[in-house]
């Protein structure tokens, strides 16, 4: 907090360097900015941010009841050689479909790696990569396009779906954020409730 109201007045002397210091649009952005340090300490004594740290408890049941926030999705990468043109691509495609060749013997083999699904980056490749059914090892059912070039080949790799564990540190702060979130918004509208009718904030 001190921070922030030292470079509040660093802002305002360098507002008057630039003339600016008779200016209202001045004067009422710097109140702006100390009525929100002030805003921001209060919640801060209010809802300090260590005791929601600290609160295992709650942090532990949000954890349980929002799962979905804090799984990574399932992940997988192809195997396959790239090809130039469509022509070539569907027929090296047929070949390895029919059993007549294998996929080391139509060229340089190379790997994809692990990614999430993500349909609107990866409209002509993800649909198949992520095809429902589609296991390790099996064949992609087109050719995929990478690039400017055209990928024929198969699931290498699936890394399922899986929770973050709840001690990791981004999960910890994901937590904090969002525990602490709707008891500062409580305190806030006692703040301005309290404001309202004339009273001290706390």
């Amino acid at each position: 907090m001190l921070e922030a109201l030292i470079a509040t007045e660093l802002m305002a002397l360098e507002a008057e360097e630039a003339g600016g210091g008779s200016d209202p649009r001045v004067a009422f952005a710097l109140q702006e900015e100390i009525a929100t340090v002030y805003l921001t300490t209060l919640l801060e004594r209010a809802v300090p941010r260590d005791a929601v740290a600290a609160d295992t408890a709650a942090l532990r049941a949000y954890y349980e009841a929002h799962p979905q926030e804090f799984t990574l999705p399932q992940e997988r990468s192809a195997q396959g050689v790239v090809f130039k043109t469509f022509a070539e691509a569907d027929q090296a495609l047929a070949a390895l479909q029919g059993g007549t060749s294998e996929l080391t013997e139509l060229g340089d083999v190379f790997a994809t790696p692990m990614q999430a699904r993500d349909d609107a980056e990866y409209p002509a490749f993800h649909p198949y990569l992520f095809e429902e059914g589609v296991e390790v090892g099996d064949f992609l059912a087109h050719p995929v396009f990478l690039g400017e070039s055209l990928l024929i080949g198969r699931v290498q790799k699936i890394a399922p779906a899986r929770l973050r564990p709840f001690d990791d540190a981004a999960v910890q702060e994901q937590l904090v954020e969002a525990v602490i979130k709707p008891r500062r918004d409580a305190a806030r509208a006692a703040i301005v409730e309290r404001l309202a009718q004339g009273q001290a904030p706390l």
